[in-house]
């Protein structure tokens, strides 16, 4: 994927990736720590999360088509620096309270469940988008036809 393909792939995906970190971090939240209540500075961090898991999406820029192989070795790789650059994002500053093995395992794991349906959620979109294309195409090419 390149030029403005990949410009708005990485729109979408930071925008779904954004509003499934709010949701991970109301249910993690309201397990965790129903107690706190933030002021409006916590409306920054979903973005900042987004920001941070949309990031390596770089990894997957090409500007030929990939091999199933190397897609495969850069969706890895994708996954290990979202993982990384979120839980940095997420734990770089955080107070003694959050620095506990459940709370960080439950945070990657929310991570790894984004990503996948992340990646589920475009997967779905292209396939409905290449069936549209072949149904317009083989629409163009019976109008073709009967000429």
């Amino acid at each position: 994927m390149h030029g403005k393909d990949f410009i708005l792939d990485w729109l979408k995906t930071f925008f779904l990736v954004v509003t499934l970190i709010n949701a991970a971090m109301f249910i993690m939240g309201l397990y965790f720590m129903p107690e706190n209540r933030f002021g409006y500075e916590a409306f920054a961090a979903p973005l900042i999360y987004g920001l941070a898991g949309c990031l390596p999406n770089v990894v997957m820029y090409s500007r030929r088509e990939l091999k199933v192989k190397e897609l495969l070795v850069r969706k890895v790789l994708q996954l290990v620096l979202v993982e990384v650059l979120v839980l940095f994002a997420a734990f770089y500053d955080a107070g003694e309270q959050w620095l506990r093995a459940d709370i960080i395992v439950s945070v990657a794991v929310s991570i790894f469940v984004i990503y996948v349906i992340a990646n589920v959620f475009d997967w779905v979109q292209n396939t409905l988008s290449a069936k549209r294309m072949t149904e317009e195409l083989l629409q163009f090419q019976e109008a073709k036809m009967k000429q």
